[in-house]
């Protein structure tokens, strides 16, 4: 059905123009452009000496099942907040389960044993209160801030969603099609692919190296019991610290904790050391997107856990390097050579390992010489790390900022798990400015010296890679992988396309697959003497935020004919191809749809009807078929490519799989067909459900199927 197959990408594109009306928004920085000529930069006022400031005191116990709580008191308003931290992040899943972490903890808030995902969002919402779960690389973490007079409730729901997650299928499919929905737009972004794909260049096969919100193909590898397996093996109070903070007394915060949490008895495996990270070496990797007028630009580097000795020394380091408006690397790059509006650099350290990352982007045509002006700035700073007035503005800055980003007492909470998750001295930060007061510019050019090795660089470039890629190869050996067949979980970060074999022993077994399934349909006589079809019946259409039931009439005028209505509560929908033309209308407004949909749209009208015509094109010899198994072959007519699985009872086709394009990216479809029934000497499916990316967008039962009625091509036609 063409409905259930290439329609479904750009259906939800159409309803996504039905639901929100409103001009697409451009970015007027989008692609980078000359910037003026910088003016001098202007000498600030000396740092003046640093002002007393004391840590806020924190009181601590460990409860019997072994949670550790902290509590950090502060009555200057009336809330208390709660964050439990659980080492439960991403490197804990495997990697083809990449995302299993963050969905775990994503569907925490969305309902457990005792409150739906409503019930639970309108008992906190009436008081004024939040409940939020996410997970990072190391740890998942469940928080809450209520007012005072409802703190009670803010850490029972909080409890609640910690010890009884529900994770109900239909939470899981919503939250599945949502992820599905975000990569789909996050893929076709070179700013998101630049960090993901230098993560794992840098870290290999390292936990960390994978992404945190999965990959399509990951997550479509993900179902409940993997959920439910990760949650038993990982959230357990030997796993946990917690922090509370806010108007409340040690006392108070003791005592509820221990009435919600402390009977938390689950048991978790043991923290485990993770492998060690691979050597640096000097690398290139080029993520080819040939359309790109811009390119995203990363030069990386491996760096250091977070309780490393050295790690202060290379916070100031970065500071000056990359780490603000006028650190070196952004007053080169954009101020004096007006090659980007910004660039910068960052530590990302995590428990085990961490990496260093340096990220601009420019034009496509200067993307060579910012890489060079990057990597030579790299090299002078190695040697010349900083002046004395560089050196005492980034800790004067430094020391500043540190003040000003513990004003809350759920900053200072959020410090005081940061010393326990990371195993940092319990006097890190009540000493912290003491420590960064002490530092010298001699400590910190030997850490950066020990640590910056400028022959091992790895470089990462999305953009169009034929404009810039042989000016790279003096920086080691370059990889260029296209953007369509970037795999961020595969050992070689390629996409593995599984194809059957060409051979004339497996082109017979397709072949012989076709003609069982034709015999099965009702013969190939009476197929091919299907010149149209009507359908009628009922659907379910399932988007990331909403699902909708509706009636939907499907038209089918072989060979070039196709027509799809839908009465959806957002209006009507259709869909249509003329022969010629592709267009789409919601109510009376019709208009043509994109080259790339309409292409989409056309080329795989034989898949109509159950998939009759792809049978009759393989029998007619119009499609090439090679058999990948007793049960499964893969179909092929010009740039349309299916994979077709039958029932080896019936023969009958049960299953098509293909990839599509829709306004979002690529999607991976899959329609599956049941409930056949005899129409017209033929024997036809009246049930199908179409998943995209491994989630079900569309159930459809048909109502009834008429054959050869006379269907008009000018009913074809855009109003």
């Amino acid at each position: 059905m063409r409905f259930s197959t290439i329609l479904i990408p750009t259906l939800f594109c159409v309803l996504a123009s039905a639901q929100t009306q409103q001009p697409p928004k451009v970015n007027p920085l989008s692609v980078a452009k000359p910037a003026p000529p910088a003016k001098p930069k202007m000498t600030p006022p000396p740092p003046t000496a640093p002002r007393p400031y004391e840590f806020p005191k924190v009181a601590s116990k460990t409860l019997p099942n072994g949670l550790k709580v902290f509590v950090v008191e502060d009555h200057r308003l009336p809330l208390v907040s709660a964050s439990l931290q659980i080492l439960a992040g991403g490197a804990y899943a495997a990697p083809d389960k990449a995302g299993l972490a963050n969905m775990t903890a994503s569907l925490l808030h969305e309902g457990t044993t005792h409150h739906s995902a409503q019930e639970l969002a309108k008992l906190a919402d009436n008081v004024g209160g939040s409940l939020s779960a996410g997970a990072g690389d190391d740890v998942t973490t469940i928080g809450m801030t209520f007012m005072k007079s409802y703190s009670t409730l803010g850490m029972e729901l909080m409890a609640d969603m910690t010890r009884n997650p529900a994770f109900d299928q239909e939470e899981i499919d919503r939250a599945m099609r949502q992820a599905q929905s975000n990569l789909q737009v996050s893929y076709s972004s070179a700013e998101y692919l630049a960090p993901a794909s230098a993560s794992r260049a840098l870290l290999g096969t390292h936990p960390y190296a994978y992404p945190g919100d999965g990959t399509p193909q990951t997550l479509r590898n993900i179902k409940r019991d993997d959920i439910v397996a990760f949650y038993k093996a990982n959230y357990a109070p030997g796993r946990a610290w917690m922090a509370v903070a806010g108007d409340v007394t040690p006392d108070e915060a003791f005592a509820l904790v221990e009435k919600y949490f402390g009977s938390w008895d689950a048991k978790a495996a043991p923290d485990a050391k993770l492998p060690a990270p691979p050597e640096p070496k000097p690398q290139v990797l080029i993520v080819d997107m040939p359309n790109a007028v811009q390119t995203q630009i990363i030069v990386g580097h491996l760096g250091v856990p977070r309780n490393s000795p050295d790690y202060l020394a290379l916070y100031v380091a970065n500071q000056i390097f990359g780490g603000s408006f006028n650190s070196r690397l952004n007053m080169k790059l954009r101020a004096n050579e007006g090659l980007t509006y910004g660039a910068s650099s960052s530590f990302d350290p995590a428990r085990q390992t961490g990496t260093f990352q340096a990220s601009t982007f420019t034009r496509t045509e200067k993307t060579a010489d910012a890489i060079r002006m990057l990597v030579d700035l790299l090299k002078e700073f190695k040697k010349d790390p900083a002046s004395p007035a560089e050196f005492d503005e980034a800790k004067s800055f430094l020391m500043g900022s540190f003040a000003v980003g513990i004003e809350s007492a759920a900053a200072v909470a959020s410090r005081v798990l940061t010393t326990a998750v990371y195993g940092l001295p319990e006097d890190y930060y009540p000493k912290y400015r003491q420590r960064l007061q002490a530092l010298t510019r001699e400590q910190m050019s030997s850490a950066l010296q020990k640590f910056l090795e400028v022959d091992k660089l790895t470089i990462v470039a999305v953009g169009n890679a034929k404009e810039f890629s042989k000016a790279l190869e003096a920086y080691g050996p370059i990889r260029i992988i296209k953007a369509e067949d970037l795999d961020l979980v595969a050992p070689d970060m390629v996409k593995v396309k599984a194809a059957a074999v060409a051979s004339p022993e497996s082109a017979a077994k397709g072949k012989k697959l076709i003609a069982d399934a034709l015999t099965a349909l009702g013969g190939q006589e009476k197929a091919s003497a299907v010149k149209d079809q009507v359908l009628t019946g009922k659907i379910k259409l399932s988007m990331p935020q909403a699902s909708f039931d509706g009636d939907s009439e499907e038209s089918v005028l072989y060979p070039s004919h196709y027509k799809m209505v839908m009465k959806l509560p957002v209006g009507v929908i259709t869909e249509s191809v003329d022969g010629a033309n592709a267009w789409a209308a919601q109510g009376p407004q019709a208009q043509d749809l994109p080259p790339n949909l309409a292409a989409e749209l056309r080329k795989g009208i034989q898949a109509a009807g159950g998939g009759m015509g792809l049978l009759l094109a393989a029998a007619a010899g119009q499609a090439e078929v090679q058999a990948i198994n007793e049960t499964t072959l893969n179909w092929k007519k010009g740039d349309f490519e299916a994979k077709l699985t039958f029932d080896p009872a019936s023969h009958q086709l049960v299953k098509m799989a293909y990839s599509s394009i829709g306004m979002s990216g690529p999607a991976e479809m899959e329609v599956q067909l049941s409930d056949f029934r005899p129409v017209e000497g033929l024997t036809l499916p009246f049930h199908e459900v179409t998943l995209q990316n491994g989630q079900k967008v569309l159930d459809r039962t048909i109502s009834e199927r008429k054959l050869n009625t006379g269907v008009k091509p000018e009913s074809f036609k855009k109003p």
